[in-house]
């Protein structure tokens, strides 16, 4: 099987990431902070480290796990006294705890117009579409909404692990990210990043480990990592961070980025391809084009049963872009590469598309 479906969630894994989880599930249980066996020494406190390395936050105390990127963002979303601008290109992680929530939100194009947008809102910004694979320009945004008092947030489910991120030079406030993409971790694990000066009340309370006889916080004492954690899945993403630290991510994402515009090239150049991502220096590792002639979703279909190719095809879960693409009805078909993609591959799946529009 070829797998480019990565910007979903990665596969294969790396074995690091394998023997980690089995080696937490085989150990006595431990949670932090609620247990005096150490088979897995400081997990969280180092996975901090290396994700404050990793994404260069030197406050690295200020970063908490949960569940998933989706989980965070409710967590934000919910936790502050804010209206909320968001930009189109968003996932559904975002718009729908917006558009089902009780915040002021305004949804605009990207890129933002920032005079526009009211001082003290959310400026929730993606900092690589899952849908066409362009890069935002975070420094300079972040930096111009600071001058308009606006706090920024950024989607890095996307990006982490595949693209350089620089939270502390760009100045972004809070950071979300998941682990199960190119952070090589499972499933059921994420977390996000909050500046120290925002005082972003917990959505969730309950068993911590620190202070059990503390039961009603006084404001701004707020705990965000409750009830028992998934540790077994932290150790999984521990240990995909540290491949991705290793292989270096600079060195991750000049080889993506490379074969990636290789791709797009070479669709480029097949009559009835219909391509929805630009190519060149913000392109991330993800392209969603259309067939002349086919839905996405027989495209999908031939590719998985003809070929063994595992692409995605639909909406992707990010509804809005699709009216700027002009794709509503019927969505895209979308490729996505991780650090074991190979060339090799890729040719494949352009032969692939080849033999598909030759034969219509």
């Amino acid at each position: 099987m070829i797998y480019l479906n990565n910007a979903a969630t990665s596969f294969p894994k790396p074995p690091s990431v394998i023997h980690a989880m089995t080696v937490a599930l085989e150990s006595p249980p431990v949670s932090p902070l609620r247990s005096n066996t150490s088979q897995q020494g400081d997990l969280l406190a180092d996975l901090r480290r290396e994700l404050g390395t990793l994404f260069n936050i030197h406050d690295q105390e200020r970063i908490f796990f949960c569940s998933s990127a989706t989980d965070a963002i409710n967590r934000i979303i919910g936790g502050g006294q804010w209206s909320v601008v968001a930009t189109s290109d968003n996932h559904n992680s975002v718009l729908r705890p917006l558009l089902n929530g009780y915040h002021p939100v305004k949804i605009i194009p990207p890129p933002p117009v920032l005079e526009t947008l009211p001082k003290g809102s959310l400026l929730i910004l993606n900092h690589c579409s899952n849908v066409t694979g362009n890069i935002i320009d975070i420094a300079t945004i972040a930096y111009h909404a600071h001058q308009q008092g606006l706090i920024v947030m950024l989607d890095a489910s996307q990006s982490a692990g595949c693209i350089p991120i620089d939270v502390d030079r760009w100045g972004v406030d809070i950071v979300v990210f998941t682990g199960h993409k190119s952070l090589f971790g499972p499933t059921g694990t994420g977390g996000y990043y909050v500046h120290r000066a925002i005082n972003l009340r917990p959505t969730q309370f309950g068993g911590t480990g620190r202070d059990s006889r503390v039961i009603q916080y006084q404001d701004g004492e707020w705990e965000y990592e409750v009830g028992t954690q998934n540790m077994m899945g932290l150790a999984g993403l521990k240990a995909g961070v540290e491949f991705v630290l290793g292989r270096g991510v600079g060195c991750i994402f000049h080889r993506l980025q490379s074969e990636t515009n290789w791709l797009i090239n070479e669709l480029r150049g097949i009559e009835k391809v219909i391509l929805y991502s630009e190519g060149g220096g913000k392109q991330g590792p993800v392209i969603s084009f259309n067939i002349t002639g086919l839905l996405p979703s027989d495209v999908g279909y031939i590719l998985q049963n003809s070929y063994d190719i595992t692409v995605r095809t639909g909406h992707h879960c990010s509804p809005l872009i699709h009216q700027q693409l002009g794709t509503w009805e019927h969505g895209t078909v979308r490729v996505s590469l991780s650090d074991f993609t190979t060339h090799e591959e890729l040719e494949t799946f352009i032969h692939a598309i080849h033999e598909i529009t030759g034969s219509l």
